[in-house]
């Protein structure tokens, strides 16, 4: 059976010495792994087998994996390639929703937040700003969610009044309600506010916005300390981007 399938290259592994194993996921959602054969000494495929690209996939499947006949690319991401900053957090992202979606799972949002990281990366959009906004969306799926709206202790809303995030009680907190909890991390009420804005902000509704470094960093470092915390998944890309970032 011959199928058509619009997708981008999430994985790529070698398969013995001249084929590849190429996993995209489709635009509906779903990880679709191909054998594409002779890839690695032929240039029928060209680069469109590199990760990031987005393509057309035609390939064949009977049972079990499919066997990649041609593909036609829509959309190369060439931009990302241009800075190691933009590469690795791209690769970040990937590797984040790749661990996120099952085998089996089918997810149109996934996709549409793979596409909105990799086009805003290379469209020039803060690589880290769009981290941050793609680890938010992604702690649901991994069956987390943080709290940015009010304070655990003594259930203030008052966004003004933030000043740390509590590990223990996963909330964010008062600076008199920090006194009350050893776990809780200092940080900036801009940076909290920040992340309230970003976790709720809807992907279609995002533009480009200007953030100082040090507020980035500061986002960012919590971020990784939740998904630590509360998720415990580990990257490889995640651990080449503190040493880039030190």
């Amino acid at each position: 059976m011959l199928n058509k399938v619009n997708g981008i290259v999430i994985r790529r592994v070698e398969y013995g010495d001249s084929h590849l194993i190429v996993t995209f996921l489709a635009e509906h959602g779903r990880k679709i792994p191909v054998m594409a054969r002779n890839a690695k000494k032929s240039k029928k495929f060209g680069y469109a087998l590199d990760l990031f690209y987005e393509n057309l996939f035609i390939f064949s499947q009977f049972k079990g994996m499919g066997t990649l006949n041609s593909v036609d690319t829509l959309n190369s991401h060439y931009n990302i390639r241009s800075d190691i900053f933009k590469l690795t957090y791209a690769q970040y992202i990937a590797e984040l929703i790749d661990k996120a979606l099952e085998e089996d799972d089918e997810s149109k949002f996934i996709y549409r937040l793979l596409k909105f990281g990799l086009d805003h990366i290379a469209e020039g959009a803060d690589p880290a700003v769009i981290g941050i906004i793609v680890s938010l969306k992604c702690m649901p799926l991994y069956g987390y969610q943080p709290n940015f709206d009010y304070c655990p202790v003594d259930d203030s809303t008052d966004r003004s009044q933030f000043t740390g995030y509590s590990m223990s009680l996963n909330g964010v907190m008062t600076k008199r309600a920090m006194a009350e909890d050893e776990r809780t991390l200092p940080m900036s009420n801009k940076s909290l506010y920040f992340l309230y804005l970003l976790n709720n902000l809807p992907l279609d509704k995002f533009s480009s916005v200007s953030i100082s470094e040090d507020v980035v960093k500061e986002m960012e470092s919590l971020i990784f300390q939740l998904y630590d915390e509360f998720i415990g998944v580990s990257l490889k890309s995640r651990r080449i981007l503190e040493q880039l970032t030190r």
